[in-house]
């Protein structure tokens, strides 16, 4: 018997339910949803949880509260990715949607400056470091769960409804974010508005609870003939150990930060239409949809030439054109400010 023989008798990997892979997907947009949401109503939480009269000083410290979820992130990758490596990914997500979901309700339902004092700001950092902790957590499990559950043939589709539906959790927090700032006035979406905002992403978690623990665990399947043609091995680790793979992990994280830092700083645009260029809630809330929506498109089109054309191509090609167009943006903005050339870049 052939090698090749060998390698096709191999046994293929049960199919997962395509209800099953959009829990994943509904799950994961939902914990991006109320990550960002907060990044998307940083004006108005700065003027709710810090003093008056400084106005620069308080989207400062928002924006750094903001970030401080970063912090934790990569805890909570390697603690709640590694509870999906040993006792699955099942409950690995489960556990990190619930904490999701504690600290966007705490967060929502945290007293202002003006009820508790220095407080406020206190408890609302720490219910941010809770966040990044369980948004951290998120992506390993569901990422891996998707390689796992994915035909072979339809893996790069797959895995690239991880930003689809990241991005499709910004188009949603733009829809909202328009439709409040189209109905109220600046003083409501101060008060209660962005609160309101997060507390509809926060009512769908028992769902998404729900949804996730009837998932089936995928952590230790076998794999499909087409995987195991490729080498790919098994378990969850490999024999060989890390070392054949630090080239791979370190390319890995530098594509990771450059794509981290590009979709931060269009989510940043929004605060920078509001504060900066003084435009409307709803011109600065629109951004979000166009952001959301084009990104959400060419993600899940990227993933489908992926597994036509091959990895490399789609990575590099996008790669360069983000490079070549990032200075000609900022520098067209920088000189002719307004609606349509915020929107063009």
């Amino acid at each position: 018997m052939t090698t090749i023989e060998v390698r096709e008798a191999q046994p293929s990997a049960p199919r997962v339910p395509l209800r099953h892979v959009l829990a994943v997907f509904v799950g994961n947009g939902l914990e991006f949803y109320d990550f960002l949401t907060f990044s998307y109503f940083a004006v108005y939480i700065s003027r709710t949880f810090y003093p008056a009269g400084h106005a620069s000083a308080a989207l400062l410290a928002t924006l750094a509260t903001f970030g401080a979820g970063f912090l934790t992130r990569p805890i909570g990758a390697i603690v709640i990715g590694g509870m999906g490596d040993r006792i699955g990914r099942k409950p690995a997500m489960v556990f990190s949607f619930t904490l999701m979901g504690v600290a966007i309700v705490g967060l929502a339902l945290t007293p202002s400056y003006t009820t508790i004092g220095y407080a406020a700001p206190v408890i609302v950092l720490l219910f941010r470091l809770v966040q990044g902790f369980a948004l951290g957590g998120e992506v390993g499990p569901t990422t891996a769960y998707m390689a796992e559950a994915a035909p072979p043939h339809r893996r790069g589709l797959y895995l690239s409804m991880q930003y689809a539906t990241q991005d499709g959790a910004v188009l949603m927090a733009g829809l909202i974010g328009t439709m409040l700032a189209a109905r109220l006035s600046a003083e409501q979406l101060e008060h209660w508005g962005w609160r309101a905002a997060m507390l509809l992403g926060a009512s769908i978690v028992p769902f998404g609870i729900l949804l996730r623990r009837t998932l089936p665990e995928t952590l230790g399947r076998p794999r499909a003939a087409g995987a195991v043609a490729a080498g790919v091995p098994a378990g969850p680790a490999s024999p060989r150990g890390i070392r054949p793979f630090l080239p791979i992990i370190v390319f890995g994280l530098m594509m990771l930060t450059a794509g981290t830092i590009g979709s931060y700083t269009l989510s940043y645009m929004t605060t920078y239409a509001l504060d900066t260029l003084h435009l409307p809630a709803t011109i600065s809330f629109t951004l979000i949809i166009i952001n959301g929506g084009v990104s959400m498109v060419f993600e899940a089109l990227s993933g489908w030439l992926s597994d036509r054309f091959g990895r490399k191509p789609v990575m590099i090609v996008p790669g360069i054109l983000l490079v070549l167009s990032i200075l000609p943006c900022f520098w067209v903005l920088t000189h002719w400010r307004g609606v349509w050339t915020l929107y063009g870049a």
